[in-house]
C-alpha cells in the first residue's frame, strides 16, 4: 500500500510541475495543492517510515 501511494505522490509531483503555468489562477493553486500534498507524504515515507531499522 505504501508502495502505490508513493507512486500516487510522485505523480502529483510531477502533475503539478506541469500545471503550475497554466492560464489561470485557479489552475496554479490547483498545481501547488498537489505538489504539496505529494512533496508531504514523500517526506512522511522518507523521515518516518524509512527510519525505522531492526
Amino acid at each position: 500500500m505504501k508502495t502505490k501511494l508513493g507512486i500516487v505522490a510522485v505523480l502529483f509531483v510531477v502533475l503539478g510541475f506541469g500545471m503550475i503555468h497554466g492560464g489561470s489562477v485557479t489552475m496554479e493553486r490547483i498545481a501547488i495543492g498537489l505538489m504539496g500534498t505529494g512533496i508531504l507524504y514523500l517526506l512522511y515515507l522518507l523521515l518516518v517510515v524509512g527510519g525505522k531499522k531492526k
